[in-house]
């Protein structure tokens, strides 16, 4: 059987280090180009390929582009596999190969369709998150599920921690439903649109911290944005402080004082919020050094 592997980021490059190492190999890997501005912390899908001495397209814009179909159409595939590729596939992609284009998706669909699940998976405070491998169809997300799994997100995780449990288990799905493909022991289901929901891509401006939220909200978002994220923030004296490390307070008070500095020790600053106190652990300034006495201040919204 022949395939196309679609992939970019961490994902894709386990992804298909995952497929070599089971014996299936691609005709050609399709990788995205970094953008100018992107933080490229992840490992090469398309240094891994010329590894194996596989074809690579470097490429960022797919759908309409007659002259990559015409690439797509002389390895005459039976199949796409997409992992972690940034591209919608447009409906003349998708008609080339034979049995069609599988995706691998971080959650448990039709839940989180979406980019960036498992960021709102840790926001949510879900104590799983899940990985699809799916069909692809004209939708995002929306195709009959092939084979679903999940795993824990402990309290210690952050996106990071998360992110590279996720790149070393979901992979498994791919090799195991390749092998059913071989074996003709494929099965699908359709998506319950009653339980689907859809979460949009997060932007930096969405990490600013309500300090009138739960304690633990702000926890999560913290965690959830640590690096490579640009990580969630706050300002004080006009100074922007990026918040990379909390741990929730346990609180008897009544009244809380939301985004006032209410403690500084050698464990952190602790900050009152919506329902009482959160400890900020580690963090950075962007400009400059964080405020001597800064007891009794308050964080701002704005610079």
């Amino acid at each position: 059987m022949k395939f196309i592997f679609f992939g970019n980021h961490i994902y894709g490059h386990h992804s298909l280090q995952a497929l070599l190492r089971a014996g299936l190999r691609p005709s050609l890997v399709v990788t995205n180009i970094p953008h100018s501005n992107e933080n490229v912390w992840y490992p090469s899908v398309a240094e891994l390929a010329a590894q194996y001495g596989i074809d690579v397209e470097r490429i960022n814009i797919v759908s309409g582009v007659e002259a990559f179909r015409e690439i797509i159409l002389k390895h005459k595939p039976d199949l796409f596999i997409v992992s972690s590729f940034r591209n919608i596939l447009d409906k003349k992609l998708l008609s080339l190969p034979k049995l069609g284009a599988i995706n691998l998706h971080m959650s448990l669909l039709p839940k989180y369709r979406g980019p960036h699940p498992e960021n709102w998976a840790i926001i949510n405070n879900e104590k799983t998150v899940g990985f699809t491998v799916h069909y692809i169809d004209e939708g995002i997300d929306t195709g009959d599920i092939i084979v679903q799994s999940e795993i824990a997100i402990l309290p210690e995780d952050d996106i990071l921690t998360l992110t590279f449990k996720l790149a070393e288990k979901a992979p498994e799905l791919l090799v195991k439903v390749l092998k059913d493909f071989e074996m003709f022991k494929l099965q699908c289901k359709p998506q319950n649109e009653s339980m689907k929901s859809f979460f949009p891509p997060r932007k930096q401006e969405d990490g600013l911290v309500d300090w009138k939220k739960k304690s633990i909200e702000i926890h999560n978002l913290v965690r959830a944005l640590v690096r490579p994220y640009p990580g969630a923030f706050t300002f004080i004296k006009g100074k922007k402080v990026t918040i990379l490390r909390t741990k929730q307070i346990i609180s008897d008070k009544e009244e809380f004082d939301c985004g006032k500095i209410v403690g500084v020790s050698g464990e952190g600053i602790t900050v009152g919020t919506g329902d009482g106190e959160i400890l900020i652990r580690e963090w950075c300034c962007d400009e400059g050094t964080f405020p001597d006495n800064s007891k009794g201040l308050n964080f701002e919204k704005i610079r």
